[in-house]
C-alpha cells in the first residue's frame, strides 16, 4: 500500500520540475533534450529527468531516447528488448509502433515511457502530439493521442528547479 500511495504522488509530481518543453535551456544546433526516469525518486522530486544529447545524422531523437540516457542518474523507462518498428508525421502528429516488449509496461511504468517519449519527440518543430502503437496495434485503455500537457503540471519549483 505504501509502494502504491509513494507512486501516486511520484505520478502527481512527475515533472512538477520541468520549467518548459520546447526549447528551455541553451541547447546547440541538432542537440535534444531525451527524458528519462530518474533512479532515486522521492515524493518530493520529479520522476523524470532529462539530459541534453547532439543527435546524428540520419537518427531521431526517439532512436537515441531508446538506447538509454548515458547519466547513471537516470535509467531507461522501456523494457530492454524495445524496438522502433515505425515512425512518422502527419500534421502535427507523430506516430510511433514500438515492439512488443513495450506492450508489457502497464500502470506507472507505462505512464512514465509514455511521457518520456511524448516530451522528447514533441520538442520536434513539427511534433505537436504523439500516437503510441505496439506492433501495429493500438493499445488498450490507451488509445489515444497524448501531448505534453497530458504529463505536465504546473511547475510549483519555478524556472530554477530540479531537473
Amino acid at each position: 500500500m505504501r509502494r502504491t500511495v509513494a507512486w501516486i504522488l511520484a505520478l502527481c509530481l512527475l515533472l512538477t520540475g520541468c520549467a518548459g518543453r520546447r526549447g528551455s535551456g541553451e541547447r546547440k544546433a541538432g542537440e535534444y533534450r531525451l527524458w528519462f526516469t530518474k533512479r532515486h525518486t522521492s515524493v518530493e522530486s520529479a520522476a523524470l529527468g532529462s539530459e541534453d544529447r547532439a543527435v546524428p545524422n540520419g537518427e531521431s531523437p526517439l532512436e537515441l531516447l531508446l538506447r538509454g540516457p548515458e547519466s547513471e542518474e537516470l535509467a531507461s523507462p522501456f523494457p530492454a528488448e524495445t524496438v522502433l518498428r515505425d515512425s512518422r508525421v502527419e500534421e502535427g502528429t507523430a506516430y510511433v509502433d514500438l515492439s512488443e516488449a513495450y506492450g508489457a509496461l502497464s500502470g506507472a511504468e507505462l505512464t512514465l515511457a509514455d511521457a518520456c517519449i511524448v516530451l522528447t519527440l514533441c520538442q520536434l518543430d513539427e511534433v505537436e502530439r504523439v500516437y503510441i502503437t505496439v506492433e501495429g496495434e493500438p493499445r488498450p485503455y490507451r488509445d489515444q493521442v497524448f501531448s505534453p500537457d497530458d504529463f505536465l503540471l504546473d511547475n510549483t519549483l519555478g524556472e530554477s528547479g530540479d531537473q
